[in-house]
């Protein structure tokens, strides 16, 4: 069924418009970002309560467009602000042409927030002070961080989109290669939320662009849906992928490290299915149990399933799932996101007979 910008009420029960929301909470995260806007729509601002966290705020801001009639007039606003380079460029040119969507499956609860594995996505006091708004740092890590990039630049090739059909629909994610023939994703990106499996996967590498933001040509590789392997409450899935080729490198499972408390997260991703992309800004871990590690580095939709190195580029964690941007202290908004332990994914294939050669 398409989705209708013009329905009345705003359709929050389907995906699309989970969706919607919460990408208009990630543009738009404080109350005066969202004030501008829909002054420039002409809205009357003075029948929204701006006081609010940002997912709320948006969902106020839709509701009451739909009954105004001006949620695609809102969207289509949207659409033409964003820069030509911006990864939620195509979902907003999809919404205003009424194209299908493809969705990222991410875990979501019934009332529409992130599934977390261990606790939620609510970033308390001491995880906002770990930065306290300061993007500068001292000269003498300027080195070290050089090092961390160019290990990413390295690592990069690994990293993949995957491109998704299911009986629900079509929708994205990020794996990256774990063996010869081996992708390691999240359960949740070769699923449906029904449970129901991939019917079809193609994964693209190379889906970069370079210095100038031009987009390169990709090489598509059709994997093997009868050759997924997974866990759903782990959320984790591997997927064998015919034809890989020897100069996208391997990220062994088996040198996974353990994460550290404070130290950075670097996440390579696809977000929101757009070209390859590293999260490194704010990027602290903020706590991490035997089972989860959760990070500030900022993710989004189609991030599902990326590999999260620490600063020395070693694998800590397999990406699952992104909280809410959330107004702390004052401070501008930040989200709490939370992997899996790469160790737990090997005792998970160990309990399945599964080694990874």
């Amino acid at each position: 069924m398409q989705f209708d910008l013009d329905a009345l009420p705003f359709p929050f029960h389907r995906q699309e418009g989970q969706q919607l929301r919460k990408n208009l909470a990630e543009l738009y995260p404080t109350a005066a970002a969202a004030r501008r806007l829909l002054s420039e729509i002409q809205f009357d601002t003075s029948l929204i309560f701006f006081e609010q966290a940002p997912v709320s705020l948006w969902h106020e801001i839709l509701d009451t467009n739909a009954r105004h009639g001006t949620v695609r007039t809102l969207v289509a606003k949207v659409h033409d602000s964003l820069p030509r380079t911006s990864p939620l460029k195509p979902f907003f040119a999809a919404l205003v042409a009424s194209r299908p969507i493809e969705i990222e499956a991410e875990p979501l609860n019934d009332d529409g927030t992130p599934r977390f594995i261990d606790g939620d996505d609510q970033v308390p006091v001491p995880e906002a002070l770990l930065y306290l708004d300061n993007l500068t740092f001292s000269i003498g890590r300027v080195p070290g961080l050089i090092r961390t990039l160019q290990s990413m630049l390295q690592l990069a090739p690994a990293v993949c989109r995957l491109d998704v059909s299911t009986g629900a629909g079509n929708q994205f994610g990020t794996a990256f290669r774990v063996g010869a023939d081996l992708l390691l994703t999240n359960w949740h990106v070769l699923h449906d939320r029904a449970g129901g499996r991939a019917r079809a996967v193609t994964a693209e590498f190379g889906y970069e662009a370079d210095h100038n933001d031009n987009g390169l040509a990709a090489t598509a590789v059709v994997c093997d849906v009868n050759s997924i392997l997974a866990d759903q409450a782990d959320d984790w899935a591997i997927i064998r992928a015919a034809g890989l080729q020897p100069a996208w490198p391997v990220v062994a499972l088996d040198q996974a490290v353990e994460p550290t408390l404070n130290d950075a997260a670097f996440i390579i991703q696809h977000p929101n299915g757009a070209r390859k992309r590293v999260g490194f800004v704010r990027n602290q871990v903020t706590n991490f149990t035997d089972r989860v590690v959760h990070y500030l580095t900022d993710t989004q939709e189609g991030s599902s399933g990326s590999p999260v190195f620490d600063a020395a580029g070693r694998l800590i964690a397999l990406h699952h799932a992104g909280g809410r941007p959330q107004e702390v202290l004052g401070r501008p908004p930040l989200k709490k996101n939370e992997g899996i332990r790469i160790q737990r994914v090997l005792a998970g294939l160990k309990a399945k007979g599964f080694a990874i050669a």
